[in-house]
């Protein structure tokens, strides 16, 4: 996603006042050293933001506050006498008398949002905030820590009343196909490989229809000719990838591999395109595999572009399949290269791995390879998954993606609901909710080389995150519950990008949000920006639309095969 093309907003201001008074000692000393002590156990617990230069902690969060409040719930801990390293749920509640109510919004300026609520940070949830200026994330912390900040001051307030996780990463995604869905086709029995299942008619058929509405390279098919998508100037990839961006963004999905190809600068304006030249980094070092094994002068230049530091992670299928074939291909990846084992490194991530056992994982972990894990799609395919537990066991970093939406997953909050499945029951629930959010947040930016700058709700990172609705009691199964309907608010870079339309307000102010239907729940989106270039500009209706004509015309030109593709798979599928 390119960094905000032309997005504006704006606040009608109205600052929050949060005075910092340099003592409190009118409350008494002893309640004072007191609460002041509980307080930094939090602070120190949470790794949160420093205080107000100049001000103790203490002083920042006591100002003002009434003798009654003095104590540990009013502080926003649980007792005067808890051990917050212990990790509470639940730390308390923030002083109400100069924050909205849970729901509300209090404006204020457009460029730093306070978003509180109850905070999955990195090792430790807790009833907290973050507070974002600009593009990044500059304090993460519970209670009162980031409302105390001096960037806070006269910042856009929201009482979110929900769950606060980074954005979700989906390393793994064939999103030009993600126009199409279960309906459109299904694998007709399991496989061994991944040599196999392409030849069946359904799949071959869809895909001359994806390769002509992109206008690839290769692989058109003859009738292609006939219609205005085969070409330069009428093809439709932009709205294809949008479509596939819109349906991971509504889940809570801020960055998504795709794999387009070549990519576009249309590509620039919703979920990150994480691995292209727009995806709103500065610059793109990560490189793609999905057909093996690669060329020997492919995997050249990848071991030269790792060395060189021009890529910090390789994304390559391989493995995938359940037989002795599938197997062959680590072994074979070791060979790619004129530089043999080169991409045996700390860089490459398996995509599937499925036919892999103890010694392959072995060495991966030696090495600090990576492993994309897609169950729904594996079962799909072959009727089976990665031996996560085994993987997990030798120290496989493990990431989690859908790989697309025929057979596999509509989304990440899809695919996070069928591993959580799997797991219990095939593996006797080895697998936390917490090890399944890490695998599509942390885990899953280190597996692209990103664990510096995406995956975390953490001073200094991407401001890319979610609100989830759901009971801060158990706030990661909380996040496995979830589906479109119940994510309260996506932000991307700082910029919201859908969410509650009682929060319509946070989102750019020109061109301006639509209102959608998600499930029963009125939902808006931004799609549009103010840039008429490279169809920057147009709206989820106008995608739709580009989208549910060109299926009608490429299902015209093929009357007598018995296939058709029409319509358009949706956003979302509701159960």
């Amino acid at each position: 996603m390119d960094a905000a093309p032309a997005r504006q907003f704006v606040f009608a201001v109205q600052p929050l006042a949060l005075p910092l008074p340099s003592s409190v000692a009118a409350f008494g000393q002893a309640r004072r050293w007191i609460a002041a002590a509980s307080l930094m156990q939090a602070f120190l617990w949470a790794g949160g933001c420093a205080a107000p230069t100049g001000k103790p902690l203490a002083d920042a969060v006591l100002a003002d506050a009434p003798i009654a409040e003095l104590t540990g719930e009013g502080l926003g801990i649980a007792s005067l006498d808890s051990d917050p390293a212990e990790g509470p749920t639940e730390l308390g509640r923030l002083p109400s008398d100069n924050l909205p109510a849970v729901g509300a919004i209090r404006k204020g300026n457009s460029d730093r949002i306070v978003l509180i609520g109850h905070v999955i940070g990195p090792g430790a949830d807790y009833f907290g905030a973050v507070l974002v200026q600009g593009s990044k994330i500059v304090c993460v912390g519970p209670d009162t820590v980031c409302t105390s900040d001096p960037a806070a001051i006269g910042a856009t307030v929201v009482n979110t009343g929900g769950i606060l996780t980074a954005g979700l990463i989906d390393t793994h995604n064939h999103i030009l196909f993600d126009i199409f869905n279960n309906d459109d086709w299904l694998p007709a029995q399991t496989y061994q490989d991944h040599t196999q299942w392409p030849m069946e008619a359904r799949y071959g058929e869809m895909l001359d229809i994806k390769q002509c509405l992109e206008n690839a390279s290769q692989g058109k098919p003859a009738w292609c000719a006939k219609t205005s998508y085969g070409s330069a100037s009428g093809h439709i990839k932009c709205e294809m990838d949008k479509w596939g961006e819109l349906k991971g963004l509504i889940a809570g999905t801020t960055s998504i591999v795709g794999l387009p190809g070549t990519a576009a600068a249309c590509f620039g304006s919703l979920a990150r395109s994480v691995d292209t030249a727009h995806n709103g980094l500065g610059v793109d070092k990560i490189q793609t595999s999905a057909i093996f094994p690669p060329s020997q002068a492919a995997a050249d230049g990848v071991c030269q572009n790792m060395a060189s530091g021009a890529t910090s992670a390789y994304l390559v299928h391989v493995g995938e399949g359940i037989n002795d074939k599938a197997l062959a291909e680590f072994a074979t990846l070791g060979k790619a290269s004129s530089n043999p084992e080169c991409l045996y490194a700390a860089g490459t991530t398996i995509t599937h791995g499925t036919a892999f056992g103890a010694a392959e994982f072995a060495k991966m972990a030696k090495i600090n390879m990576k492993l994309t894990w897609s169950p729904a799609s594996n079962f799909a395919l072959y009727g089976s998954t990665t031996n996560i537990p085994l993987a997990r066991a030798a120290g496989v970093t493990v990431a989690l993606a859908p790989d697309w939406s025929m057979g596999g997953s509509q989304n990440m909050l899809d695919e996070l609901r069928f591993a959580d499945s799997w797991d219990n029951k095939h593996w006797n629930d080895t697998l936390t909710a917490k090890d399944l959010l890490d695998m599509a947040t942390t885990d899953a930016a280190a597996a692209i080389g990103l664990g510096q700058t995406l995956g975390r709700l953490q001073v200094g990172y991407m401001a890319d995150l979610v609100v989830f609705a759901g009971s801060a009691a158990q706030p990661y199964q909380a996040v496995l519950a979830a589906r479109p309907q119940n994510v309260k608010l996506v932000m991307v870079g700082g910029v919201v990008l859908y969410g509650d339309v009682a929060w319509q307000a946070l989102g750019p102010s020109a061109p301006g949000c639509e209102v959608v239907p998600i499930c029963g729940s009125s939902k808006f989106v931004c799609a549009a920006t103010t840039d008429s270039t490279n169809k920057l500009n147009q709206t989820v209706a106008t995608i739709e639309a580009v989208l549910q004509q060109a299926m009608l015309d490429v299902d015209a030109q093929t009357p007598n095969d018995g296939f058709t593709f029409a319509p358009v798979a949706p956003l979302v599928q509701c159960e």
